[in-house]
């Protein structure tokens, strides 16, 4: 159980131009090294939308979410925070995430919540009766997808102890959702059609990759991979992660109609892809031999 809990480091997550080819997909790509948020000793960009990239970064006793506007960094603190996130954010710039208040678990959340870029207004939401509540991934409709637990708010605890079910924010209506059999189940993404991404664990095993439709659930992990984790999926269908492979280094990869393509950004260690927009941008975070940078990939046409 303590291998398991180890790999979690990872999650917790000039100009300089770099190219790579994603061969199987006849995707090229060039990776541009974003600099961090002003102060912060590091920065994890989650989401990617038209205009829009999301996250959280940490500085000196602060861990916050950020909206990023070009070259303009934005942090949001819902009240009563100790530690907060955003992971996507649609084409309204209505954005979703999660915050700590005193006592959970500061490296997930215990509450989701929406933040209205235009507006500036924070809703919080909580799925009913649950003892904490995840958000993560809204489509242009406002649906909503993230995770909760029933009984814990240190739960989730990390990638390799996600929360105990997934569901479905549609307007206020929710509905859980648990791939069948699974230990735990947590969705990451939905796109306009109403397709979900997530991941789960079964047996001990995972976290493992699921897709989500019309009632039906598929698994899509990496070919051979240690574990998959598909974080975003956009409104053409592709979905956006990283995986692990056998000599356990860690990989970003992109998945459409039934083929995987692998990502690296050049140069890097470890590669971790975390989402992906309508025009095939990229974000995540590259571990070159010290530290860690957020990069943005452009398509290559």
């Amino acid at each position: 159980m303590e291998s398991r809990r180890t790999k979690t480091t990872f999650i917790i997550l000039t100009t300089l131009f770099l190219v790579t080819i994603a061969s199987e997909a006849g995707v090229r790509y060039r990776f541009r090294i974003r600099g961090n948020f002003p102060g912060a000793n590091y920065t994890v960009p989650f989401g990617i939308g038209s205009n829009h990239i999301v996250g959280y970064y940490s500085a000196p006793g602060v861990l916050n979410s950020y909206v990023q506007t070009g070259n303009k960094f934005l942090s949001v603190v819902p009240f009563g925070s100790v530690t907060s996130y955003l992971f996507s954010i649609n084409r309204s710039g209505l954005a979703i995430g999660g915050y700590c208040v005193p006592g959970c678990n500061p490296s997930t959340g215990e509450r989701a919540y929406t933040y209205d870029y235009t507006a500036g207004v924070i809703t919080s939401i909580d799925f009913p009766g649950s003892a904490s509540t995840t958000g993560y991934g809204i489509n242009d409709l406002g649906q909503i997808v993230g995770g909760y637990c029933s009984t814990s708010i240190v739960c989730p605890n990390g990638l390799f102890f996600p929360t105990d079910h997934a569901f479905l924010d549609d307007n206020g209506v929710f509905t859980t959702l648990d791939f069948p059999g699974a230990d735990a189940t947590q969705a990451f993404g939905i796109n306009r059609a109403g397709i979900i991404v997530g991941i789960y664990d079964i047996n001990l095993t995972g976290p493992h990759t699921f897709l989500y439709q019309n009632g039906i659930y598929t698994n899509i992990d990496f070919p051979g991979a240690n574990f998959t984790v598909g974080s975003a999926i956009n409104n053409n269908g592709v979905v956006a992660g990283y995986f692990q492979d056998t000599n356990g280094v860690v990989h970003g990869f992109l998945y459409s109609r039934g083929s995987f393509t692998q990502i690296d950004v050049p140069g890097a260690l470890a590669t971790g892809l975390s989402a992906i927009n309508d025009s095939d941008d990229l974000v995540g975070v590259m571990f070159p031999p010290i530290g860690s940078q957020p990069f943005i990939g452009v398509p290559v046409h």
